[in-house]
């Protein structure tokens, strides 16, 4: 007993600096000092750890010629023209407007913005392999049935959006090997009713911070989606408890002290299993 009181002791104090999570039996920790609000982004093979830097260095490409920063400049009128040459802020770029028919082959930064993007239905905005949108303290609104996606092609490389710093999104889907990363402060709604976060061509997630917010058309899309959600590395389809909900809409809250608790809910396991 005293054995295990010195190891509750141990995990209590731990995370005050870290979280703790347990998958499969296995106590993994993962410091956040980097950055507490950015939680690791997963490799659905293989979960890692990340810094808030790393999160722009992964989605560069290898042409870093390309990687340059534009950033998003509009006036309240134009908020409806996400391809507009004059909303955005070409300066450090070698780009003079965005190619409404190519993918987003730069790492795109959205910054103070509110973008109600009201293209066509399926014409989607696509993130070229490697790349990256980020939204800060900006809400983008796909008024159509549309969303963001990566590209389709034969590589199995993901396209990342970044949704961080006080910022939300609403669209239908993602799709198409798209990994969508949400900070501790932000929210993302996929009002899609079937297949949301899509999958049937390449790989998709939603990678969630502890207090992100999730929604999706139902409670049931949860169940269906559940191998595509994660919060520090452990799906919701591994367990439920990474996220609590707010009535019947889906709006998903996940919370650092839920992954404490399975910590210590091991720890009690394992020492049950020792005095028998």
């Amino acid at each position: 007993m005293k054995h295990t009181l010195i190891i509750l002791l141990s995990i209590i104090s731990l995370a005050k600096s870290a979280v703790v999570t347990s998958v499969e039996g296995n106590i993994l920790i993962i410091d956040p000092t980097g950055n507490p609000n950015i939680n690791p982004v997963v490799n659905p093979q293989k979960p890692t750890q990340i810094s808030n830097e790393e999160v722009l260095d992964i989605a560069e490409s290898e042409d870093k010629k390309l990687d340059m920063v534009i950033v998003w400049d509009a006036e309240e009128e134009d908020i409806y023209d996400f391809y507009d040459a004059p909303n955005w802020d070409f300066s450090e770029s070698d780009l003079k407007e965005l190619d409404r028919d190519s993918a987003i082959s730069n790492i795109l930064t959205i910054t103070d913005a509110l973008i109600l993007e009201d293209s066509p239905s399926y014409s989607n905005i696509e993130i070229a392999d490697g790349f990256s949108v980020t939204l800060k303290s900006t809400s983008f609104t796909f008024q159509n049935n549309n969303g963001f996606t990566g590209v389709n092609d034969d590589d199995d490389v993901v396209s990342t959006l970044n949704i961080f710093e006080g910022s939300d999104m609403d669209a239908m889907f993602s799709a198409i090997g798209l990994e969508i990363n949400v900070d501790s402060t932000s929210s993302l709604t996929l009002r899609g009713t079937g297949d949301s976060i899509n999958s049937q061509i390449e790989r998709s997630i939603v990678n969630l911070s502890p207090n992100a917010k999730l929604t999706l058309s139902s409670l049931n899309q949860f169940a269906v989606q559940g191998d595509d959600i994660y919060l520090n590395g452990v799906s919701f389809s591994k367990n439920p408890d990474i996220l609590k909900f707010n009535g019947n809409t889906g709006t998903a809250i996940p919370e650092a002290h839920l992954i404490l608790l399975s910590a210590v809910s091991s720890i009690l396991l394992l020492s049950q299993r020792r005095r028998s």
